[in-house]
């Protein structure tokens, strides 16, 4: 997730103030965190990535993913056109992540086996690994009716 211009990422990302404004919380609960992955811009400013900011939303879920995503692309947006691509990368490689990715599909797999029966279990996870660690990017049917038929 990291980008390859450094500075032009760090002007893109919100400080604490405005990631916590963003989240929908204080800053004095972000400032709190132990796990904060925080990055230094100039001797005394502190910002958190897009990943970072879109991690802590799915912590805090004051706010929705897809409005924190937007309030990071204004605010990056506001920075400039190429920091608004690097925060517009990041936030692409956050919802990236959170598809059935290989990791994933083992933890699925496994809370499969802890829940199901077996012979169900045996399905599911038959199932998975033939179709591969991706579940299919666009499941197609019948097309609508256009209206009035």
């Amino acid at each position: 997730m990291e980008s390859t211009d450094r500075g032009a990422s760090l002007r893109g990302y919100p400080n604490l103030s405005e990631a916590a404004r963003i989240l929908g919380v204080s800053t004095a609960t972000l400032s709190r965190r132990k796990d904060l992955k925080r990055e230094q811009r100039g001797e005394r400013d502190q910002v958190l990535g897009a990943g970072e900011v879109l991690r802590l939303a799915t912590i805090y879920r004051k706010r929705s993913l897809n409005d924190v995503a937007q309030d990071l692309l204004d605010l990056a947006g506001r920075s400039g056109g190429e920091e608004r691509r690097v925060v517009e990368e990041q936030i692409e490689q956050f919802f990236e992540d959170r598809a059935l990715g290989s990791e994933n599909l083992e933890i699925f797999i496994a809370t499969a086996r802890r829940v199901l029966p077996q012979e169900l279990y045996s399905e599911v996870e038959r199932t998975l690994r033939e179709r591969g660690e991706r579940p299919p990017a666009l499941i197609s049917g019948y097309p609508p009716l256009p209206e009035g038929e």
